[in-house]
């Protein structure tokens, strides 16, 4: 039922989607900002040990939030409507120090780790072209129409109308788990998760 079909080589998949990740992220910079910071462990403060730093007293994790100019529980704001999650100003880049502890936000690390994964190498692996790669990147991020919400039942919701998702095909080989991973990174990336329009679980 697709409008077109981009062949892959069998289990190249991941690949494919964490270059698309990396445009998205790092070329175009379309993020929902929002959703991340909200929904996600995104903010998340990291040390250098790779774990999360925690507030002491509870063992929470520890995000910067901006406006307070201080390291918070990840709960520390309620959120009940998509204006409140709006109104949240948690770091997604930098470094700060907590504790004594350097932290850099969780978001920061994955959108440096994504570099790596560039079209053109994942053009080698899988044989799709660069510029195609690209291309779907865009369009994909396009149509995920980031800040953009609709009303339903009364309620302002995000609106994202763009899904991406494999089944059998994709799953079916050895580490398919960090395939699907890097599927759902791309949802997770535009806020396309759980959301009118996007992926839902």
């Amino acid at each position: 039922k697709a409008t077109e079909w981009v062949p892959v080589i069998p289990g190249t998949d991941g690949f494919i989607a964490l270059a698309m990740g990396n445009v998205i992220a790092n070329e175009l910079g379309t993020l929902d900002t929002v959703f991340l910071k909200t929904k996600t462990n995104a903010p998340y403060l990291i040390a250098s040990d790779k774990k999360y730093v925690r507030h002491k007293e509870t063992g929470k994790p520890l995000v910067w939030d901006l406006r307070e100019g201080k390291a918070v529980p990840y709960d520390h704001r309620s959120i009940t409507t998509y204006k409140a999650a709006c109104e949240i100003d948690y770091a997604m880049e930098g470094e700060y120090e907590v504790n004594g502890i350097a932290a850099v936000p969780l978001f920061q690390q994955v959108r440096e780790h994504l570099k790596q994964y560039t079209p053109e190498r994942a053009a080698a692996v899988s044989k799709v072209p660069a510029d195609t790669i690209r291309r779907i990147a865009g369009e994909f991020a396009e149509a995920a129409k980031v800040g953009s919400t609709i009303t339903i039942d009364g309620a302002n919701l995000p609106f994202r109308p763009a899904s991406a998702v494999l089944f059998r095909g994709g799953e079916g080989h050895q580490n398919s788990s960090h395939t699907c991973f890097a599927v759902a990174l791309l949802n997770l990336i535009l806020g396309a998760a759980d959301v009118p329009g996007g992926t839902l679980g």
